[in-house]
C-alpha cells in the first residue's frame, strides 16, 4: 500500500467514507449567507437514516452553536462544515438563526417598552 497511514488496519480504512461523497461533490455552500458566526440548533428528529457524520453534527446542535464551533469540534474545515450544515438545513434537521431570535418572548418585550415609557 502506497500509503501507510492506518499502520496495519486495513479494516479501518474501509470504515471510513471520504467527505467529497458526503457531500455530493460540493465543494461550498449555495446559500451564501452561512457564515462562521451563523448559528443553529437541531430539530427534533429521527436521525438514524443520516451518515454519522451528519449525526454528529445534529447531536452537538442540542443547544444553539455556531458553524465555526462545529467546525472546530469535528475539526474539519469551515467550508466543509458549511456545506454539510447546509445539506442538514435543506433536510430539517436544523433551524438557522440566533439564540436571542428565539428565546425573547413577547411579554417580556412588552414588559420592557412599558417600563421605558414610565421612564
Amino acid at each position: 500500500m502506497a500509503y501507510d497511514m492506518w499502520d496495519g488496519d486495513e479494516g479501518a480504512a474501509a470504515e471510513l467514507v471520504p467527505l467529497y461523497v458526503l457531500l455530493n461533490g460540493r465543494t461550498s455552500p449555495r446559500n451564501i449567507n452561512l457564515d462562521l458566526a451563523t448559528s443553529v440548533i437541531a430539530r427534533p428528529a429521527d436521525i438514524k437514516r443520516l451518515e454519522p457524520e451528519y449525526q454528529e453534527i445534529v447531536s452537538i446542535c442540542g443547544v444553539w452553536i455556531s458553524i465555526a464551533e462545529i467546525s472546530a469540534y469535528l475539526r474539519l474545515p469551515l467550508a466543509i462544515t458549511k456545506v454539510m450544515v447546509e445539506v442538514l438545513l435543506d433536510q430539517q434537521y436544523l433551524d438557522i438563526g440566533a439564540p436571542a431570535e428565539h428565546k425573547i418572548a413577547l411579554p417580556l418585550l412588552e414588559a420592557v417598552l412599558a417600563g421605558l415609557e414610565r421612564l
